[in-house]
This record gives structure tokens, sequence and C-alpha cells, in this order.
């Protein structure tokens, strides 16, 4: 049996896609940067699960981290046939008010790195005949999104480009889903200084359990895009009826503080 390799394992929604892989009795390679927090967490899912999990820290918005990701796995001998990208960031200003340091980094964590991994894992997988890819993409996709343009940007892009993947390895064996959570309860809305605004509190946020159940299901049965939770159902919906100039100030109120859209 092949291993699972998880992107941003130590909290979140990708912590909960550790716990449901290894609960299913699959051995699972474990990415993230703080090393202290991985060997923790493999450790407990070998004692909880007897699975083998494997600790690597590295940090993903490093250019080429795929590529010394992808090369240390095949040099331990592990066969990865299931991958989950999960790691990414969002944050909250106006694009050139924006630290590009940062931005750079969110482009390439966000987007190049899922991408760099979906290709050099999804062609070992093809050739295997078997694969299972799940993408984290966001409700964001459905929208531009002021104040927030480049993550609401990258998961658009992480969704379009997962959905045409799917349709491009149809019948190889390998599937590749795209998850669209909304709300969340993880670390998300205050690494990206969002606490308080009213994305997360005009409805309650899914539990990152109740998500990463939903994306297990959904990448298991080799659907090619599953939408998690009310507010991401009702968004994907609105941008396909609104006008933009409505969505852009729905936007910007949900990415705002507490008061009505303006118009």
């Amino acid at each position: 049996m092949g291993y699972a390799l998880v992107t941003g394992a130590t909290s979140g929604i990708g912590k909960e896609f550790t716990q449901i892989l290894a609960q299913h009795g699959k051995d699972v390679i474990l990415v993230a940067r703080k090393e202290n927090a991985l060997k923790t967490l493999a450790t407990q899912l070998h004692q909880q699960y007897g699975v083998h999990a494997v600790a690597v820290a590295i940090d993903l918005t490093d250019e080429d981290a795929a590529g010394e990701l992808f090369s240390l796995t095949q040099d331990a001998g592990y066969f990865v046939d299931t991958l989950v990208n999960n790691a990414g960031f969002g944050d909250l200003t106006g694009f050139l008010d924006s630290n590009w340091h940062r931005s750079r980094d969110l482009m390439e964590l966000n987007m190049i790195t899922l991408t760099h991994l979906t290709y050099l894992y999804g062609r070992e997988m093809r050739e295997h005949h078997f694969g299972r890819i799940l993408n984290v993409s966001s409700v964001a996709a459905a929208f531009a999104g002021p104040n927030m343009a480049l993550y609401y940007a990258s998961k658009a892009f992480v969704l379009s480009f997962t959905e045409a993947v799917a349709d491009e390895v149809r019948g190889t064996g390998l599937t590749v889903t795209a998850l669209c959570p909304g709300p969340t309860g993880t670390a998300f809305g205050a690494n990206a200084h969002m606490s308080g605004r009213n994305f997360f509190t005009m409805a309650p946020p899914m539990s990152p359990k109740a998500v990463a159940q939903r994306g297990y299901r959904a990448m298991m049965t080799g659907r090619t895009a599953v939408y998690a939770g009310p507010i991401t159902k009702a968004g994907f919906f609105a941008a396909r009826i609104l006008p933009r100039r409505v969505t852009h100030a729905i936007c910007r109120w949900a990415n705002g503080t507490p008061g009505r859209p303006t118009f």
C-alpha cells in the first residue's frame, strides 16, 4: 500500500486529514514547516493507529520546494498514491499596499507548489494506474475578492486547474478533486488578519474535521469538486447570477468589519 502525503499537516484541515487517513490504515507523510509539531503528530498517529508516519519539515514557499520534497520521497522509496495539497494562506490587504515578498510567497504556496506537486506525483500515479489527489480550494474561488485579491485569485486557479486536470486523467485510474470550504474554524483567519471580520461572523464556521471528512469522501469516490458549508453553496450560486459590482461589494463587506455592504 502506498503513502498519503499531506501538506500543511500540523493544524486545521490538514491535521484532520492525517487523522482520517491514519484511521483507515494509511501510512502518511506529514509535511509542514514546524519540525517539533510534525514529530509529535507522527508519534501520535503511529501510537494510536499503528501506521508509519513520516515527518518532513520543509518551507513550501521556497522555490522548487516541491521538487525537493518529491526527490526526498523518491530516494526513501515511498510511493505516494494519495496527495492532499492543503497548505495555503491568505492576506487581508489592498494589493498595492501589500508586502510583495509575502504576496510572492502566497502565490508560490497556493498555486506554484500545489501545481508542481500535482504534476510530479500525478505522473507517477498515472504510471501505476491508481492515485487520488485532493487540492484545497475555497468558496473564494467563486469571486474576485477586493482586499484579498491574490488569495481569491489563487483559489480560483486551484478550482479551475483541478477541474481541468480531473477531466484530462479520466479513465487512467487517477482522480483529482477540489475541496471548496467556506468559513472554517482554523487558524486561517488569524494568520490572514481576518479575526472578527464578517466572513467569519456571518455564520458559524464549519469544524475542520467536518470539512476534511467531506473532502475525504469526495476524494475516495473520485468526485471532481465538493463544496463544504451552506455559505459555500450560496456563494457559488450567487456568483453565477449576481452582477459583478454586487459580488465585489459582498466581498468587500465580508472582508471588512461589521456593518452593511455598500453597493
